[in-house]
């Protein structure tokens, strides 16, 4: 049995990483360990053995990177922590490296994809990642390619770890399926833009479920275009906004992994994405999912998912098996056989 830190985002922060944190943390507990949490702070209430750090919004990270290690001290002095798993490679990794020159125990980080595909091409975020990489035993990448990216930048031990899939919230539903849904964050890179583009003058429902600075933007894009389009802002019930999608769009070119496609895939949702090579790694196209190059060609693909019913069929089925090979439970005993390889080292 381990004791394990974990520094980074966890529930009630919300978005990809948080629900990583959130589900890894639980099987580990399952398999015998005991796994500590640190993460930013939160007026919300917090599950036991999770602990926050007093931050300011404008300057959270910086203001993570100064507290942190204070409350780490408390947490590592009580507890005999093993092993710190920092879920981002900064600020998380960089607060990990600190503590791991302070009392000599060993720390993994996760990249989970834009810390290398947008903060590492800051001066500042450049400088963080990369002395959090000097000090690290392994990187696990959640995708094959965000690990080839990593090793062209640092020759430190990695790994490739997928994110998983809860296959007991995210299932087949019989409801109706009323319209096209893209879930996630609402920032420029995510392209939702190109959708609303795409879908001037075609007669689609387009639900957006999800938050972000380029909300604003966006509602007044899609008036301006005349798209029939509701913002949701952030749910905290996903599956129940999957349940009554007839497909997904996942729009974004620059991913760490793709898990909204995957959530998609367990609840028998077709999905129709990007091209990239993150996404390549999940979806084979006309197998289990629609690629596309061109966002005008969104219309048209969703337009052939509703009137081919043995294609839809088709879909459905093959995501479903992926799914399959994603649990949790696969994830959770393949980060555990990296704890035991370091800590064996």
């Amino acid at each position: 049995m381990m004791n394990i830190l974990f520094i980074g985002l966890y529930p009630p922060h919300i978005g990809g990483i948080a629900t990583h944190t959130y589900n890894l943390r639980q099987k580990l507990q399952e398999m015998g360990h005991r796994v500590f949490v640190l993460t930013y702070k939160t007026e919300l209430p917090l599950d036991e053995d999770v602990y926050m750090v007093d931050t300011w919004s404008k300057l959270r990270g910086m203001f993570f990177i100064k507290n942190a290690p204070r409350q780490a001290d408390k947490i590592i002095s009580e507890h005999d922590i093993d092993i710190i798993h920092s879920h981002y490679l900064a600020p998380p990794g960089y607060v990990a490296r600190k503590l791991t020159e302070k009392y000599g125990i060993p720390n993994v980080v996760t990249t989970h994809g834009s810390d290398i595909n947008f903060m590492y091409k800051s001066t500042i975020g450049k400088y963080l990642i990369n002395m959090a990489l000097e000090r690290t035993s392994y990187v696990i990448c959640v995708s094959k390619s965000l690990q080839r990216q990593l090793t062209e930048i640092t020759d430190s031990p990695n790994v490739h770890i997928p994110n998983g899939v809860n296959t007991s919230m995210f299932k087949p539903s019989e409801e109706k399926k009323e319209y096209l849904l893209y879930i996630g964050a609402l920032t420029e890179n995510k392209k939702v833009d190109t959708v609303i583009d795409a879908l001037r003058g075609h007669d689609v429902s387009f639900v957006v479920a999800g938050d972000g600075t380029q909300r604003p933007r966006l509602e007044w894009l899609a008036d301006k275009r005349g798209v029939n389009a509701r913002f949701l802002g952030y749910v905290n019930d996903v599956p129940k906004v999957m349940e009554k999608a007839k497909a997904l769009v996942f729009p974004s070119n620059e991913e760490g992994f793709g898990l909204a496609v995957l959530e998609a895939m367990a609840a028998g949702v077709p999905s129709i994405s990007r091209r990239s090579d993150t996404i390549e790694e999940i979806i084979v196209d006309g197998k289990n999912g629609i690629l596309y190059d061109d966002p005008k060609d969104i219309p048209k693909l969703f337009k052939e998912l509703e009137e081919d019913g043995s294609l839809r069929r088709k879909l459905i089925e093959g995501g479903l098996e992926t799914a399959k090979k994603y649990t949790w439970d696969n994830v959770s005993k393949m980060t555990e056989d990296v704890y035991s390889k370091v800590l064996g080292s």
